[in-house]
């Protein structure tokens, strides 16, 4: 069983590291449905910006990839939210604990702004996810929300792959392998340590709600 299960995490990180792009591409599609990832995709993006080396090729792909990447994820929320208004967004900030008093003042935003509202929505913190249920519930056009996406991921991504390729370096040159060892398991542990909390802490302040 053990040897079986070393032979198919070897085959999965085979199948990683040949097609980098492809997981790339999926690991940000689906923490922009709203789904939460073990690592956030800033890091992971931060990541793949120090493994650019300072490549402009390799640079200009990730930001690409991450861009269409954040398109594709954001339609399904967008679609949900579009087909069945605000119950679907109400909902959903229930379940993210996002204040609906926000989502009510963002919602004007964008029912007003569109495109433009689009893009600066995605760039605040705390936004992201609730801007693709938001705009489907404003009606924002389809074309305009795909166009707002993929330019505030652009500009977004942006950010975090040119941090990997300045910050990652100096990282490495100062943190000995078998730290960045303990580092790559711990940060996993740490966010899902802090998601449990989180959830935790939401589900306590929703039965003192009621």
């Amino acid at each position: 069983m053990r040897e079986a299960l070393g032979d198919l995490a070897r085959v999965i990180l085979a199948a990683a590291v040949a097609h980098v792009y492809v997981v790339l591409f999926f690991t940000i599609a689906i923490e922009e449905t709203g789904v939460p990832l073990p690592i956030p995709g800033d890091l992971v993006i931060a990541y793949y910006g120090w493994r650019a080396g300072g490549d402009p090729w390799e640079i200009a792909q990730t930001i690409l990839v991450c861009a269409a990447a954040s398109t594709a994820g954001t339609q399904i929320p967008y679609w949900l939210s579009r087909r069945f208004g605000r119950t679907v967004t109400e909902r959903a900030a229930y379940w993210l604990d996002v204040d609906m008093d926000r989502v009510e003042r963002l919602l004007g935003w964008i029912d007003r702004h569109g495109f433009v509202a689009v893009i600066a929505a995605r760039l605040l913190p705390g936004f992201r996810v609730a801007v693709s249920l938001v705009a489907g519930t404003a009606r924002v056009p389809p074309v305009d929300f795909a166009a707002g996406v993929f330019v505030a991921g652009a500009i977004y991504w942006t950010l975090w792959v040119m941090l990997g390729v300045v910050v990652g370096p100096h990282v490495e040159d100062l943190v000995s392998p078998a730290y960045v060892r303990i580092i790559v398991i711990a940060i996993p542990l740490f966010f899902v340590l802090a998601f449990l909390l989180r959830t935790i802490a939401v589900s306590r302040r929703r039965a003192r709600r009621t």
